[in-house]
């Protein structure tokens, strides 16, 4: 079986690390809104869980990363699946996109002006 080079794996793209990219907010953003459409507080939220709120804050601020069986567990405990998280997720990333658009275009202009 082929295997890529150490070397070529590093020089193909330079993708920002997700972590740092600003579309992380719209995951985020994706979490609060399955939680709040169950009508959950992020206490009732985590106790389907079988977590703690601070847990669900957590999820919901990006200072923990969910994988996607913990995403698969968020869906199910707000009452539905992946694939309106998914739908969910598209919505509040065009949203991010609109914004940085937006800013791009003022930013582009003022310098212009």
């Amino acid at each position: 079986m082929a295997t890529r080079s150490a070397k070529s794996a590093k020089t193909v793209g330079r993708i920002q690390k997700s972590l740092y990219r600003p579309e992380n907010e719209a995951v985020w953003a994706s979490f609060r809104q399955l939680r709040k459409s169950a009508s959950l507080s992020q206490e009732e939220f985590g106790q389907r869980l079988g977590r703690n709120q601070s847990y669900v804050s957590a999820a919901e601020t990006g200072v923990i990363r969910l994988d996607a069986l913990q995403i698969r567990s968020w869906c199910e405990a707000a009452g539905t699946d992946m694939r309106t998280w998914i739908a969910v997720l598209e919505a509040q990333l065009t949203a991010v996109a609109a914004v940085q658009e937006n800013t791009s275009n003022w930013k582009t202009h003022r310098h212009s002006s």
